[in-house]
């Protein structure tokens, strides 16, 4: 072969090496970067208050995750964060199908979800709490009398935790009624079609601030050997990197006035706050 001809080969291969060396470093790019270089995540919320809603007044997205995650990534020139609203069932699909970075909308940290996607530090306690008519007409105080009283039906959301917490103290599934959001929750326990609507207690404290006619949170209810719950924002598993930095920020974060003004925002306080000691990792080894 001419010595012109082999030039002209040796040059094609070198070109041929650094297109795959540049492909190579941007399908290289993770999560993390991608974020760090655009100053921009995309969120998956629910839409419903406190954990991740939309104002109704001025149409910004806010809530307890958003803010925390706000307040986590602004030293790091994240500001624009793009929140998606979906049903609550389709916010981990969402996040594994890649639609969105992060859920920051109040998912509960359980063996089950461990599985599909990787949490952040939990940073807040949610122990189960039902909503009854004003009056507590069929005396509700734990998943006990639910499950005693072969007359009461209760509610809960589609996918969610309580469900599972019920079901374990003994409520049979011929009597629960799921609903995709709150509001056919509330609607049915309005209509007297259900006689309690379950959801985590920071969701009924939320609710109740919103002066929620007619209805009430049965104080005491006994949850009996249910775990607490605690909600973190999850990633996927894959952005280990991502996760790190987030838990890193919010360590930062956690003790500062400005967590303790979000923590009162939205009228949390120590019944809620997370003790010192428990990690992602041992609420995902739990026993389920």
């Amino acid at each position: 072969m001419a010595p012109q001809a082999l030039r002209r080969m040796g040059l094609l291969g070198i070109a041929a090496a650094l297109v795959l060396s540049w492909n190579g470093n941007a399908t290289a790019e993770t999560t993390k970067e991608r974020i760090l270089r655009e100053g921009r995540i995309v969120v998956g919320i629910h839409n419903r208050s406190p954990w991740g809603f939309r104002d109704d007044k001025t149409g910004e997205p806010t809530g307890w995750h958003p803010d925390i995650l706000k307040a986590a990534f602004a030293e790091l020139g994240v500001t624009n964060l793009e929140f998606q609203v979906t049903e609550f069932g389709a916010l981990i699909p969402g996040l594994l199908a890649g639609r969105f970075d992060a859920v920051a909308s109040g998912l509960a940290i359980t063996p089950d979800r461990c599985k599909q996607v990787a949490f952040g530090a939990p940073d807040l306690q949610a122990p189960d709490a039902a909503i009854v008519l004003a009056g507590n007409p069929k005396d509700i105080h734990g998943y006990a009398d639910i499950a005693d009283d072969e007359t009461i039906i209760m509610g809960a959301g589609r996918g969610s935790v309580v469900t599972t917490n019920a079901k374990a103290a003994g409520v049979p599934e011929t009597r629960m009624l799921l609903f995709p959001d709150i509001e056919s929750n509330l609607s049915a326990l309005r209509a007297g079609r259900i006689d309690t609507a379950l959801m985590a207690s920071p969701t009924v404290i939320g609710l109740l601030a919103g002066n929620a006619h007619g209805l009430e949170r049965a104080l005491p209810f006994d949850v009996g050997q249910a775990s607490t719950n605690f909600a973190a924002i999850a990633f996927r598993k894959e952005d280990v990197d991502l996760r790190a930095l987030y838990d890193e920020q919010l360590a930062k974060l956690k003790g500062t006035e400005a967590f303790a003004a979000i923590m009162g925002k939205y009228g949390f306080g120590e019944a809620e706050a997370v003790p010192p000691g428990i990690t992602a990792t041992d609420l995902c080894n739990r026993e389920p």
